[in-house]
């Protein structure tokens, strides 16, 4: 049975080719051998391949940003609130970040697109540091937030094992250093 695509399912098939092969497999050609359609299935939904892209880009900022973002505002309590960001950040799928920082490198449109879910994440990172009377909100988000992403960086030629003590080696050093003395510490990683 030959079931019809709609935009999302070319978008996450898109972002699925992104992370294993890299920005040159995002061809009209690559996708629609990919997706077992023709080209006619492609332009039926986007105008152009930059149309695609576009969407695309909307789609991975949808997806690794504000849907983890909504799940942890969704909690009542701050310490429920850096729990769920938590679990969210580690189900993240973070080839696929390191696959759109890698484009970001080269393309001003992925570029505009990653410095805005940078500041997205770092505002909420640093509501979350300063619900918890942080020594200085801002500062402690960007540390803890530069750490992600370094994280991301260097666990990817890590084992799996040796990748989450770096988690957590950090994880904890970031708690020593950016929470205010009397302040619980809520898990936050993102």
């Amino acid at each position: 049975m030959n079931t019809r695509l709609a935009p999302g399912d070319w978008c996450d098939a898109g972002l699925a080719l992104l992370r294993d092969e890299g920005m040159s497999a995002l061809t009209v050609d690559r996708m629609c051998t990919a997706l077992e359609r023709t080209k006619g299935s492609f332009y039926h939904h986007f105008r152009d391949l930059d149309a695609f892209l576009t969407r695309l880009l909307a789609r991975w900022e949808e997806t690794l940003t504000e849907a983890p973002i909504a799940f942890a505002g969704a909690a009542d309590d701050l310490g429920q609130r850096a729990a769920r960001l938590d679990d969210a950040v580690e189900r993240l799928d973070h080839r696929l970040d390191l696959a759109v920082r890698s484009w970001a490198l080269r393309d001003a449109r992925a570029r505009a697109v990653v410095a805005r879910v940078d500041a997205r994440r770092m505002a909420y990172l640093t509501e979350l540091h300063a619900a918890v009377n942080a020594k200085s909100a801002r500062e402690s988000a960007q540390l803890e937030y530069l750490a992600f992403v370094g994280a991301q960086h260097v666990s990817a030629m890590m084992t799996p094992a040796d990748a989450a003590q770096l988690i957590s080696d950090i994880r904890r050093s970031l708690a020593q250093h950016t929470t205010a003395p009397s302040a619980p510490t809520p898990r936050r990683r993102r």
